[in-house]
């Protein structure tokens, strides 16, 4: 019998659930799965540019475990790419420094305040439809539509008490209100340097 695999330590959910080929109609190649693991792997080696023992170290794996992890997302995306399929970010064996949670209508993920025990929504769409993906998450089964919300680019940040929801492209994060204390939100400083808006 197989040992059952550690949790891998991910900073936070992607941005951005997926990603559509350009130029052909959407799925209609079919899709391919890109766990959250193999997602942290290339985010932390290629967009980051952290050495592979740091990297395993950050998610609490050894250092075959992430080359192998590492190996296998840049095979997904590189058969992606070749052979125009629609790449979903979702499932495997994961576990978050915070509580985040994805609202179903609206493709936003946000993370509440510490002192906040409970969510009752959404907090850019108010929508009650939500999961909490700080939780194992299995793989599920690929639909071949893309999902909406997908040009979403870093998080939106209440000063005052913490809560992060992604940032949606064209709404500047100080016309969002927080929903916990009700400040404007600012834009979280972003790895590349962006301003916040």
């Amino acid at each position: 019998m197989p040992r059952p695999k550690r949790n891998r330590r991910i900073y936070r959910p992607p941005v951005a659930s997926g990603f559509a080929p350009f130029g052909i109609s959407s799925g209609s190649n079919g899709s391919i799965t890109l766990l959250f693991e193999e997602y942290e792997a290339l985010r932390l080696s290629d967009y980051e540019g952290i050495a592979q023992q740091e990297s395993a170290d950050r998610m609490e794996i050894s250092r075959p475990t992430f080359s192998r992890i590492y190996d296998q997302a840049r095979q997904k995306l590189a058969r992606a790419m070749v052979e125009g399929l629609t790449v979903m970010i979702e499932g495997g064996n994961v576990s978050f420094d915070e509580v985040w949670y994805k609202c179903k209508a609206c493709n936003t993920a946000f993370c509440p305040p510490e002192r906040q025990n409970k969510v009752s929504g959404c907090p850019v769409c108010r929508s009650s439809n939500i999961v909490d993906i700080s939780r194992k998450v299995q793989v599920a089964s690929s639909d071949l539509l893309p999902r909406p919300a997908v040009h979403q680019t870093g998080y939106c940040l209440c000063p005052r008490c913490g809560l992060r929801v992604s940032h949606q492209a064209g709404i500047p994060c100080r016309s969002l209100v927080c929903t916990s204390c009700g400040s404007s939100m600012i834009r979280e400083h972003h790895p590349i340097g962006s301003v916040n808006k």
